[in-house]
């Protein structure tokens, strides 16, 4: 197009404009139907970095995709930013009405003449309306006259001050900043503000904004950005950048912003950036555990929907998630695994990587991840670098997984004194386990179950899944926190044969620091949204899943492991310690997992891309549970503990002395157990069938007697394995009825049922109200209680009946929520051979070698 025609549609432009100063139809979307309840704090909204705390509010990383932002409120914006801004994209912001007509006849001369501009026609507020609220793609004269006029009608709406702070946050400043706050930290400050943070200097992000830090020159170098930021990147494109930036400081000049001393100083002072590191390689600590903070969010539909929207919230929505983990902790860990496991060995050979979890079992920090050590750099250039050894799929943990059979065992009523035939090696021959399977590790003669787990007789323990079954042992190391699906049901499992990780090993001796208590694991605590409303809260659920004397009694028996057997390496100091080693098959794994009562720890070496026996690393020796991961549990727990107050176990009562095994099915059928009540007189009787104490969850529920059992898991008339443990919901004294007035149908419902109530709702309206129907003023979902019966404070009321302030149309309508459910051993040089029973199936555990 030559100069003349472009020069004709802009006078056509102006005609238009002028047209709608003097008040004549221009045919155009009507501004108050395109922004109808306009909220300026919802309808300005941009993509904002996610913020990821550690447990003291310590700042590990933010989270952001490709855009970069954190809004900040106009006192917040320096004034030499502000007149930065303004002086070269709009220098009569502060007196046009949305439109510069002298602008738009400037660009017009420019133009024709083909010179360059300092500005464009465009003002700050025809930007913001233009580009937010418009097709951005048409480049025709009737959007130009559209977004003329929307931005005079916005200027009508809104002050300077909110047009001025809400584009600053929204702008496009190159390299995924978006809004001056990113911008600033992009290419002048420290992205996470990390080292103020970890020094304590201050609280929070908000208190260290660089925002307002900023220099003349820097300041200038972000206004002039705003034009074209990848033609001006200062990393890229520094000498066009520094030349941007001058034209910034000419207008600032002219524009009387600055003195002719300081334009001179300017001049001459360097653009000092801060290393340009691309947000997918930013390094920051506990990269593991953060990686499984967001595999976590994404696959919660809690926050979404479908993945991709769960994907934009985390790091488009400004979330702020705090975390269970301790950097401070983590830190010493980390050191910890380095200490006794250095990278390097002496011989300039590479040792194998270890993965660790120390995990919370007190009442402020239960079933928390404190530490997750889970290889040696996320960030190196090996390619399993970001594969998470402590929480993935897992390796073989050997002979720890023998307290979860002898768990099963002593809850079926085996007891621990029982005696087997220790002798190595030995041949199972029953079908339960396949063709004939020889194991070794043991000693000449007999031994308890307590001194086969103290010495880690894998002898012992092959004869024992042979009494307990497979199945039972699956279901006992699911029930105590190993992942459903995760075990196959076969003989070699009690040996350690199966891949499990670490996450889940320490889930397993925390319920035996809790006494036979679980508590899921817990990566996140909470999150808040941008306007500090919350968005998630961990509320932890503890379930009785192991008899209170059969948990104190693996307590006892696994600190012998520490006192006197496998595992003397794993002691720390004089506090008192269980624990477990585990050796897999060949070496090729070792493992020791234990707890303090108010710490559980589960560690593991071996090499991650690989099945390499470790023959020799340990000094020359074999590597075993009692090795390095003894050592690095003992230092681990120490740093653990330190500022506690250490606990004392309980003392387990005394055992039975017989060797008889209880008369316990291979199957039963579940009982009936509903409308029962739960006492004594019916615990003796699962007692006389051979059933195992009932795992107990207690559920508020008015209207029916406490005690009784109103859910049972599983159902009554399904068949399984003998012994096997039914959980059961028990009604419980409901809380004193909420007071729900005001509160929408939907919070009522859910606060009453979370009191334990059932709800009943009648819509009528209320007699305040002058209308008897709805009249459609009031949003359907949107009424709320006007009355509630019983009284908020009654106790123990059957039924809530609670009434609407919308007039009924048609017969009053109910509705009721649904029940609610909710190894080492004596010296033995050879390993266990592996039975042939199913494809795939790995080998039996290694005995591991005593201290």
């Amino acid at each position: 197009m030559n100069p003349t025609n472009r020069l004709f549609r802009l006078l056509v432009l102006l005609v238009a404009v002028t047209l709608t100063a003097s008040g004549c139809s221009v045919t155009t979307k009507d501004f108050d139907t395109l922004f109808p309840e306009f909220d300026p704090k919802e309808g300005l909204e941009t993509a904002q970095s996610s913020l990821v705390y550690d447990r003291n509010g310590v700042l590990i990383t933010r989270l952001r995709a490709d855009q970069n932002r954190r809004d900040v409120i106009f006192d917040e914006i320096p004034e030499v930013l502000v007149n930065a801004v303004v002086a070269i994209e709009d220098e009569r912001f502060w007196e046009h009405d949305g439109v510069d007509l002298k602008a738009i006849l400037r660009a017009a001369r420019s133009n024709v003449t083909g010179g360059g501009v300092s500005q464009g026609g465009s003002t700050i507020t025809q930007q913001f309306v233009g580009n937010r609220f418009l097709d951005r793609t048409e480049r025709t004269a009737g959007r130009k006259v559209e977004e003329i006029f929307m931005a005079r009608r916005f200027e009508q709406r809104y002050a300077k001050e909110f047009i001025l702070q809400h584009y600053l946050n929204w702008v496009n400043f190159g390299n995924g900043a978006y809004g001056v706050e990113a911008a600033a930290r992009e290419y002048f400050g420290d992205p996470n503000c990390g080292t103020q943070l970890a020094l304590g200097q201050v609280d929070d992000l908000d208190d260290c904004l660089k925002i307002t830090e900023l220099t003349l020159v820097e300041a200038a170098t972000l206004a002039g950005l705003i034009q074209a930021p990848g033609r001006f990147d200062p990393y890229r494109h520094y000498d066009a950048a520094r030349d941007r930036r001058n034209l910034v400081l000419s207008r600032m000049l002219v524009n009387g912003y600055i003195t002719q001393d300081e334009y001179d100083t300017a001049l001459t002072e360097p653009i000092d950036l801060i290393e340009h590191v691309p947000v997918f390689e930013e390094r920051y600590p506990a990269a593991h555990f953060v990686e499984d903070v967001k595999q976590w969010f994404f696959d919660n539909p809690a926050f979404g929907d479908t993945r991709d929207e769960r994907i934009r919230l985390l790091f488009e929505g400004g979330l702020k998630i705090h975390t269970t983990i301790d950097l401070g902790l983590q830190a010493q860990a980390e050191a910890a695994v380095e200490r006794v496991l250095p990278q390097v060995a002496a011989d300039g050979t590479m040792n194998p990587d270890s993965a660790a979890v120390i995990m919370g079992t007190s009442r402020s920090d239960d079933g928390h991840i404190l530490a997750m050590v889970s290889g040696r750099d996320f960030f190196g250039g090996d390619e399993d670098a970001k594969f998470n050894l402590a929480s993935g799929s897992g390796r073989q943990a050997g002979s720890a997984m023998k307290p979860i059979g002898l768990a099963a065992a002593l809850q079926m009523g085996i007891p621990i004194t029982r005696v087997y035939d220790a002798t190595s090696p030995i041949e199972i021959t029953e079908a339960t386990c396949g063709p004939t399977w020889k194991v070794r590790g043991g000693k000449e003669g007999d031994s308890t179950l307590a001194d086969a787990l103290t010495w880690s007789r894998n002898t012992v323990f092959a004869q024992l899944v042979v009494d307990i079954g497979p199945q039972r042992f699956v279901q006992m190391a699911e029930t105590l926190g190993i992942g459903k699906g995760r075990i196959q049901p076969v003989c070699a499992a009690i040996l350690g044969s199966e891949n499990v990780n670490m996450v889940e090993m320490a889930t397993v001796y925390a319920t035996l620091a809790r006494n036979g208590v679980r508590v899921d694991p817990v990566m996140v605590t909470s999150i808040t949204n941008p306007d500090g409303t919350q968005l998630y809260r961990s509320e932890s659920q503890s379930v009785a899943v192991l008899n209170s004397t059969v948990a104190s009694q693996m307590t006892w028996v696994l600190s012998t492991v520490i006192d006197r057997g496998t595992g003397t390496r794993a002691r720390v100091g004089e506090w008192p310690v269980a624990g477990k080693t585990g050796t897999a098959q060949n070496n090729a794994d070792a493992a020791f997992a234990g707890y303090t009562a108010q710490r559980s720890v589960a560690v593991w070496v071996g090499y991650p891309d690989k099945q390499e026996p470790m023959l020799t690393q340990f000094n020359g020796a074999r590597v075993q549970g009692g090795t390095f991961p003894a050592l690095i549990f003992s230092e681990l727990m120490t740093v653990a503990m330190r500022g506690l107050t250490p606990e004392s176990f309980p003392q387990p009562p005394p055992s039975s002395t017989t060797t008889t095994l209880p008369e316990v099915p291979d199957s039963a059928i579940v009982p009936d157990l509903l409308n029962r009540t739960l006492d004594e007189e019916l615990e003796f009787e699962l007692l006389e069938e051979a059933w195992p104490p009932l795992s107990r969850i207690d559920i508020k529920r008015a209207g029916v007697e406490p005690g009784t059992i109103i859910l049972q898991i599983p159902l009554s008339g399904t068949e399984v394995p003998g012994g096997s443990v039914i959980t059961v919901h028990v009604a419980a004294t409901p809380d004193p009825v909420p007071d729900v007035l005001g509160l929408t149908e939907s919070e009522a419902t859910q606060a009453l049922s979370a009191a334990g109530y059932d709800v009943v709702i009648q819509r009528s309206a209320d007699p305040e109200q002058a209308a008897g129907t709805n009249d459609g003023s009031v949003p359907p979902g949107s009424e709320t209680i006007w009355m509630q019966d019983p009284v908020p404070g009654t106790e123990g009321a059957l039924v809530v009946t609670i009434t609407l302030n919308l007039a009924a149309t048609t017969s009053p309508t109910s509705t009721a929520p649904a029940d609610p459910t909710g190894g080492g051993d004596d010296e033995q040089d050879t390993e266990p051979s592996t039975p042939p029973l199913a494809p795939g199936t790995a080998g039996g555990g290694d005995e591991d070698r005593a201290t």
